[in-house]
C-alpha cells in the first residue's frame, strides 16, 4: 500500500478527544469533505464501482453525512448548513442537471430520502428554514414520492418511515396507514430475544445493530412509539459480547465498509435515553469503537473516507458500495442528541471483561478471551446475492484481532485464504469452503456444531469451541465418497516484518505484536505457511497465514485441531 496516498483520521484531524465536544468535532470533520465535494455535484463525484447509477452515489455522498451531522448541529458551522441546503436544493430540482431523479420500485434513492427526513425532522431550523420557496415545495414532492414507494422487503421498511418524520416536521400531508404498514412488515422479521431477520431469507448481521435496532430508537425518540424498544435493549444486552476490549468489533457480514456504523446502536439508546445496558458499558463500547478506528488508514489525503474496512480496498466490498457509501459510518454520532450532562457522556467508562455469549437466533458464539480479543463461532451460512457472500457469512471463525479473507478466483491455497475455515479440494488447485450450512447446534457450554455438504456425496460435521485463553478448537467429521485434499487456516498477521517457526504439526507466526498459532491434534496434517493474495484480507494489504494440510481417501475421516490468536 502506497502509504503517502491515504491517511488516518488521527493524523488528519488529531487526537480523538473522548468528550461530547470532541465527538461533535469528529462528526463535522468527517462530514465536511464529503459535503465540500458533493457542493461541486455529480460530475466531480470519484467513479466506483457500483450497481447503482452515477447520480445515485453522488447523492450517497451527499446525505448520508447527515445522519451525523444532525446530531451534532448545535456544533455544525452554518458555512456547512449553507452548502448542504444550496446543494439539496438543486438535487430535488427536477429542471436541474443534478437532479437527483424520480423514485422506481425499491429505488436506492429512497435509502438516501431516509436521511434528508431524519434530517428535516432533527433540526428543521438548520436545513428546512435555508431553503427558498420553491425548494421547498420541490423537497416535500420528492420526498412525497420516496414516501410512498416501494422498498426491499428488508430493514428498508423504515426508510419511509423516517421520511414520514420529515414530511411531518415540515408540515407536509401524508397518508399514515403506509408508514404503519411498513413498521409492521418489520415486525415480522422479529425472530425473539431482540433479534431480526433482514427479510424473509435475510441473516442476522450487523443491520440488527446499525439499521434495525438504531432506527427503532430513533423513531421512538421522533415519535415515542415504542413497539421495538425493547427489542432494541434485549439485542443490546448480547451485543456486548461482539467488542473486543480495545474497541475492535468482529468483522462478519456484509458492509463491513460502513466501518464504525458498527457502534450506532450504543449512541442510539443514549438518544431515546434507553439504559439497555449500564451507561458505563454502553459509553465504553462506543468511544472505544470509535477511537480504534481513529489511527486506521482510511482517508483519503483530502480526509474523505474511503471505500474498504482496514485500509482503501474495492476488492472486500459489495457490489453496491460507492465512494459516498461509507458516511453511514456517520450513525455512530446519534448519540450526541443526548445532553452534555447525560450519562452516556459523563460516566465513564467501563472496561469489557472476558466471557462467553451464545445466541441461538444468531447462529454464533462469541467469546471474549483475557487478551480481550473476541473469536466469534459462527453457524450461519453464506449470502448468495452478495459479492465475497460466502467469505462474509459462512466462514467457521471470525476475529475481532485477526478479521478475515476473502477468497479470490486463482489457484492454491492462496487464493483461497482460508482463515478461520477448513477448504476441501479435488485436484489441490480448486477450493471450496463450507457455504450452505445443512444444520447448527449451540449446546450449553458453547459448542456450535454446524454440518455442511460442499459436495452432494461429502458431508463435514464441524464442532467448535473457543476458550478464554485465545485458543480454538475446530473438529471435523468427514464423510466421504471421494479422494481430497484438504487445507485449515488458523489467522493471518501481517505480511511485513513477520517472525515464523514451523514444525511438523505446528505453524506459528508473529507480526506487529500479532501471534498467531495452528497445532494440528490428530498427528495426521502437516503444518505450514501460506501468503495468501495481497488485497484479500480485511485489516492488512499482505499477510501471512498458518495453516494444516493432508489428504484423504474415501470414507470416515477425523480431524482435531487448534488455533490460536493473541498479543505478544
Amino acid at each position: 500500500m502506497d502509504r503517502t496516498a491515504v491517511t488516518t483520521p488521527l493524523r488528519a484531524f488529531g487526537p480523538l478527544d473522548q468528550t461530547r465536544t470532541g465527538w461533535q468535532d469528529a462528526a463535522i470533520a468527517l462530514g465536511r469533505p464529503a459535503t465540500a465535494l458533493a457542493a461541486q455535484g455529480p460530475d466531480a463525484m470519484p467513479v466506483t464501482m457500483s450497481n447503482h447509477s452515477h447520480t445515485e452515489n453522488w447523492f450517497e455522498l451527499l446525505t448520508r453525512p447527515l445522519w451525523g451531522l444532525a446530531a451534532a448541529a448545535e456544533a455544525v458551522p452554518d458555512d456547512l448548513w449553507d452548502a448542504l441546503a444550496a446543494t439539496l436544493a438543486r438535487a430535488l430540482d427536477p429542471a436541474d442537471d443534478w437532479y437527483a431523479g424520480d423514485f422506481g420500485h425499491a429505488d436506492q434513492r429512497c435509502v438516501e430520502a431516509a436521511a434528508v427526513g431524519w434530517a428535516l425532522a432533527t433540526v428543521p431550523d438548520k436545513l428546512w428554514d435555508r431553503l427558498a420557496p420553491k425548494a421547498k415545495d420541490d423537497a416535500i414532492a420528492w420526498l412525497s414520492q420516496a414516501y410512498k414507494t416501494g422498498v426491499v422487503d428488508n430493514n428498508w421498511h423504515y426508510f419511509p418511515v423516517f421520511v414520514g418524520h420529515g414530511l411531518d416536521a415540515v408540515g407536509a400531508h401524508r397518508d399514515p396507514s403506509v408508514a404503519a404498514a411498513h413498521l409492521d412488515r418489520i415486525g415480522e422479521f422479529h425472530l425473539g430475544g431482540g433479534v431480526f431477520k433482514d427479510g424473509p431469507q435475510g441473516r442476522v448481521d450487523y443491520y440488527n445493530p446499525f439499521a434495525f435496532h438504531t432506527y427503532a430508537l430513533l423513531h421512538y425518540r421522533l415519535c415515542g412509539d415504542d413497539r421495538f424498544v425493547a427489542p432494541a435493549a434485549d439485542f443490546a444486552r448480547t451485543f456486548r459480547s461482539w467488542f473486543g476490549a480495545d474497541g475492535a468489533a468482529v468483522p462478519y457480514g456484509r458492509s463491513m465498509g460502513y466501518r464504525f456504523a458498527q457502534g450506532s446502536l450504543w449512541g442510539a439508546l443514549a438518544a431515546a435515553d434507553v439504559e439497555a445496558v449500564p451507561w458505563a458499558e454502553a459509553a465504553g463500547f462506543s468511544r472505544r469503537l470509535l477511537g480504534w478506528w481513529w489511527d486506521k488508514p482510511i482517508l483519503t489525503p483530502d480526509h474523505r473516507l474511503t471505500v474498504g474496512y482496514g485500509y482503501p480496498n474495492d476488492a472486500v466490498a459489495e457490489q453496491y458500495l460507492t465512494a459516498g457509501s461509507p458516511w453511514w459510518a456517520a450513525k455512530v454520532f446519534t448519540g450526541l442528541l443526548a445532553s452534555a450532562d447525560h450519562p452516556f457522556w459523563t460516566a465513564e467508562p467501563a472496561p469489557a471483561a472476558p466471557g462467553t455469549a451464545a445466541d441461538p437466533a444468531a447462529k454464533a458464539v462469541h467469546v471474549r478471551d483475557a487478551g480481550g480479543n473476541v473469536t466469534r463461532l459462527n453457524g450461519q451460512s453464506w449470502r448468495a446475492k452478495m459479492r465475497g457472500g460466502k467469505d462474509t457469512y459462512a466462514r467457521l471463525a471470525y476475529s475481532s484481532l485477526a478479521g478475515f479473507s476473502h477468497s479470490v478466483d486463482g489457484p492454491g491455497l492462496e487464493a483461497a485464504a482460508p482463515d478461520g475455515t477448513l477448504v476441501l479440494s479435488e485436484d489441490g488447485v480448486h477450493w471450496r469452503g463450507r457455504e450452505e450450512g445443512a444444520s447448527c447446534d449451540i449446546d450449553w457450554s458453547g459448542v456450535l456444531t454446524t454440518v455442511w455438504r460442499p459436495w452432494e456425496d461429502v458431508t463435514v460435521t464441524s464442532e467448535l469451541q473457543a476458550f478464554e485463553d485465545g485458543w480454538h478448537t475446530r473438529t471435523h467429521v468427514i464423510e466421504t465418497a471421494r479422494p481430497l485434499r484438504t487445507g485449515e487456516g488458523g489467522w493471518c498477521v501481517p505480511r511485513d516484518g513477520n517472525e515464523a517457526a514451523v514444525a511438523n504439526d505446528r505453524a506459528a507466526v508473529v507480526s506487529r505484536g500479532v501471534r498467531s498459532e495452528a497445532l494440528d491434534d490428530g498427528g495426521n496434517r502437516e503444518a505450514g505457511l501460506v501468503w495468501p493474495m495481497p488485497g484479500t484480507h480485511m485489516y492488512w494489504p499482505a499477510t501471512v497465514l498458518p495453516v494444516l494440510t493432508g489428504e484423504i481417501g474415501p470414507g470416515r475421516h477425523v480431524y482435531r485441531a487448534r488455533f490460536y490468536a493473541g498479543r505478544e
